[in-house]
């Protein structure tokens, strides 16, 4: 049996064994030009997939969102070559990006860490998504995405407390129910191929969702239009199933649907006079995909093609006429994953189409053991992996484990999706897969059934792309900064010296010169977080002359905010919070009784600006101006608001000069933009007046209004410190108050450029930041302090040696009951590999 690893060689497989003896040309110029096109395509434009392992989805305030990146090669699942950086960001619900990580990635693996501070992140659901710049290309289609909520603790404690937690579970679950009972249904009927054909015998699938989005069992009847019963129809529990019919031409069919505490009715789609269908049979036992053509055209030559990850498996010419066609495919010529069956014209355009899932049960058998199932509180606990291929040869591998206690954390096997569901199914289905982890349980005849309605209704596998077309982004190998050089006749400036200024922890600079079309590039620049680069640029002649600078930044993907469901939370969830208050209080109680002191402090007198980059942290400053403040004065400057309500600002002249500049109180004014300081751009040209320093400053004052303003921070005496070791160099003794402001687009000081210079503020890679896990010896194991952590362990870097094996250990925490460890990875061939395993803590 043909598996992943050997897709490649179904590029040559053409052979088809027909029912009725009817005999295809194996190859001619259509076939030709179809199988070239799809091979242009992979080389013009290939296609890469990203999948994240999360520890968990709920997190309370102060936690960390782990996450392990998984970036792979469509046609293989094995890693990508094709791009080296992985953007991951976090959304609030408002659809602002809150934060930014740039991961460059070895093999196709990265892993990094989203610290939780309330002040950044609020409680509420976020969207963390991660993608290449290269699959911007293709939209929104390759674009990971996942659904994240950060509790409330304060607001659901008191919830809890007032209702008591059966009480407020069961409020909630009535709130379901009674929203159901007053909710309208959304029915979809898709004939099987996408056409719907009169007097031609065919499946037509049908699903049927409620207001937030999810599926909703129903069962019905189709009438015609005189009333008559032409057949009835039942779906499964997530609405989703289906029938077949013959339907006549210009009668109009209806369904009368049932559904919990409700009817509704819809017409089905009418029937046309002429067109192709296809229809696609296949039993779980067998070993062949059974698929039928019909035409109601005329002698029109058609091509089958069946195509799996953008290659094509097989192809078969079929003449059009009013008989059905049928031809028996070997299963075995496709990979796992969802494929498609297609039917063109002699003009290459698509008729039908129908996916199909197939699992030829190819992924890694991973094993996992321990020495027991059941452990006591603060026991080392030991994990030993096993890893082989399907044909039980040990494989190297990449793995990421979670090991999470099941009375904080949902972990929910069926719900989830987790590598195979993601990178073998859902990720080329449309909308939301429900209970993905559903179909890839067994193989029951129930679920093969329900997997077919799930291709009906969801499918939608395409890589179709004009061969004459060119994608407009580039994939990233690294980090680099690139741009173009122009001079005042808007010509490209070669030879030109590109100075690259960076400031960090440390200050670096490096030189390069344009090429003949003024084009320049920094590469294999080191990792720095929270870094800014100043380019500056000079002629073949070293001076600085009239030149622009256009530097290929980073464009963020569009982001459309999802639908919010009618029913934002469920019973589950609600328990999960109770479960963590309880954790978080009883840690609390014990630390008090300690003598030791962790309760929380609330800040008040002190105001706090989100996404603000103040070196002594969340409101710590002499002054502070919020959102609420500035929103009194919206269309008024920058530099009116800092005038009217900034005690102290003004300008004057310096001490013993006639040098002009700001002030708050006696102190020199020194202003941040979302962290970056707009001095490290100023370029003294030495014009005279002494006022060019001012000037420079004011045109930032100017530029901005205060709807522009997220927030304002006077750093002033003791607050001025850092600010001071960190952007005066070198050192005086000077006394400055720094005014630090953060713009609501948190893109820092960007004017328009001035000629010659250009300020660019990379993404942060993160800080490498490590999971902590406790270790207990004899000496610790007896602290009084309790151990309640809902991650017991978290490891994104698990790699098998040439045996197949690994093995880690951690220790458990001190609640009792029962842990989830969750392991999923990759080896270097495109194997994808997951197992679950259940410890009990007593």
């Amino acid at each position: 049996m043909l598996k992943h690893r050997h897709l490649l060689l179904l590029f040559s497989l053409f052979l088809l064994t027909s029912l009725n003896e009817f005999s295809y040309a194996q190859t001619n110029e259509l076939n030709s030009k179809i199988i070239n096109e799809y091979d242009k395509i992979r080389e013009i434009a290939p296609r890469e997939k990203l999948y994240i392992h999360f520890d968990k989805s709920i997190y309370l305030p102060v936690d960390t969102i782990w996450f392990k990146g998984y970036l792979v090669n469509t046609t293989l699942n094995n890693s990508s070559a094709i791009s080296g950086l992985i953007y991951t960001e976090l959304i609030n619900a408002d659809g602002e990006v809150v934060q930014t990580l740039a991961l460059p990635t070895i093999l196709g693996l990265t892993w990094g860490a989203f610290p939780l501070k309330e002040e950044t992140y609020p409680p509420g659901n976020y969207t963390f998504r991660a993608y290449t710049n290269w699959m911007q290309n293709f939209g929104d289609t390759y674009i990971f995405k996942k659904e994240i909520k950060i509790l409330n603790l304060d607001a659901d404690q008191q919830a809890i407390t007032q209702n008591g937690k059966n009480a407020s579970k069961k409020n909630i679950t009535n709130q379901l129910t009674n929203t159901r009972n007053k909710q309208e249904i959304d029915i979809q009927f898709l004939p099987e191929g996408g056409s719907w054909i009169a007097d031609l015998p065919q499946k037509m699938a049908f699903k049927a969702i409620d207001k937030s989005g999810k599926g909703i069992k129903i069962n019905g009847e189709i009438f015609d239009s005189k009333q008559n019963k032409v057949t009835d129809f039942k779906s499964n529990t997530l609405g989703m199933g289906y029938f077949t019919m013959f339907p006549k031409l210009d009668e109009t069919y209806t369904a009368k649907v049932n559904f919990q505490n409700g009817l509704a009715t819809k017409n089905l789609p009418k029937a046309t006079a002429k067109g192709t269908i296809i229809a696609l049979r296949s039993s779980k036992k067998s070993d062949s995909l059974i698929i039928t053509v019909a035409s109601s055209l005329s002698n029109q030559p058609l091509t089958l093609i069946g195509q799996s990850r953008g290659v094509i498996c097989f192809t078969a010419n079929i003449n059009a006429n009013d008989v059905g066609r049928t031809v028996r495919i070997t299963k075995d010529i496709f990979p796992t994953g969802v494929s498609q069956i297609l039917l063109l014209d002699d003009k290459k355009q698509i008729l039908n189409e129908r996916n199909f899932f197939l699992n030829l049960n190819d992924e890694l058998k991973v094993n996992i053991s321990s020495s027991s199932l059941t452990y006591n509180v603060r026991d080392s606990i030991p994990i030993h992996l096993k890893v082989s291929d399907y044909l039980n040869n040990p494989v190297e591998a990449s793995f990421s484990i979670a090991v999470t206690d099941d009375n904080q954390v949902l972990k929910d096997s069926l719900s989830e999706n987790n590598i195979l569901t993601y990178l073998l199914m859902t990720s080329d289905l449309k909308g939301e897969v429900e209970n993905p982890g559903y179909y890839f349980q067994n193989q029951s005849d129930e679920i093969y059934n329900d997997l077919d309605a799930l291709m009906l209704t969801q499918g939608w596998v395409s890589y179709n792309w004009d061969i004459t077309k060119k994608p407009l982004l580039k994939a990233e190998k690294e980090y680099t900064i690139s741009g173009r050089i122009i001079n005042i006749m808007n010509k490209p400036s070669p030879h030109a010296k590109i100075i690259l200024l960076g400031k960090n922890k440390t200050t670096m600079m490096l030189d390069t010169l344009t090429n003949q079309n003024g084009e320049f590039v920094f590469d294999k620049l080191p990792l720095m977080d929270s870094a800014s680069f100043v380019i500056q640029a000079l002629n073949a002649k070293g001076k600085k002359g009239t030149l622009g600078i256009t530097v290929n930044e980073f464009v963020r993907a569009p982001f459309i905010l999802p639908k919010k469901s009618y029913i934002e939370n469920n019973e589950v969830i609600d328990s999960i919070v109770a479960q963590q208050i309880d954790a978080k209080n009883e840690v609390y109680k014990a630390a008090l009784k300690s003598g030791i002191s962790l309760r929380e402090v609330k800040i008040t007198g002190k105001k706090i600006i989100r996404g603000s980059k103040n070196l002594n942290g969340a409101g710590e400053a002499s002054q502070t101006l919020t959102e609420e403040n500035l929103s009194q004065i919206p269309k008024k400057s920058l530099y009116d608001a800092l005038a009217e309500k900034v005690k102290g600002f003004r300008e004057g002249m310096r001490r013993k000069s006639n040098i002009r500049d700001y002030f708050v109180n006696g102190d020199l004014a020194r202003f941040i933009f979302d962290g970056v300081e707009i001095d490290f751009f100023f370029s003294p040209t030495g014009s005279p007046g002494g006022d060019e320093y001012y000037h420079f400053v004011k045109g930032f004052l100017d530029y901005y209004n205060a709807e522009d303003i997220r927030g304002i921070e006077v750093l002033s005496n003791g607050y001025s410190f850092r600010y001071k070791n960190q952007f005066m160099e070198p050192l005086d003794d000077k006394t400055y108050s720094f005014i630090e402001i953060t713009t609501k687009t948190g893109a820092g000081p960007f004017l328009k450029k001035s000629a010659n210079m250009y300020l660019i503020k990379p993404l942060n890679y993160g800080n490498n930041k490590v999971f902590y896990s406790p270790k207990y010896n004899s000496t610790n194991k007896k602290e009084k302090l309790p151990d309640y952590r809902s991650t017991i362990y978290w490891n994104p870097n698990v790699l098998t040696n040439v045996n197949g094996e690994a093995d880690v250990s951690f220790f458990s925490a001190d609640k009792k009951g029962t842990y989830t460890v969750w392991i999923e990875g990759i080896d270097t061939k495109g194997g994808l590999g997951l197992r679950r395993m259940r410890l009990t803590i007593k």
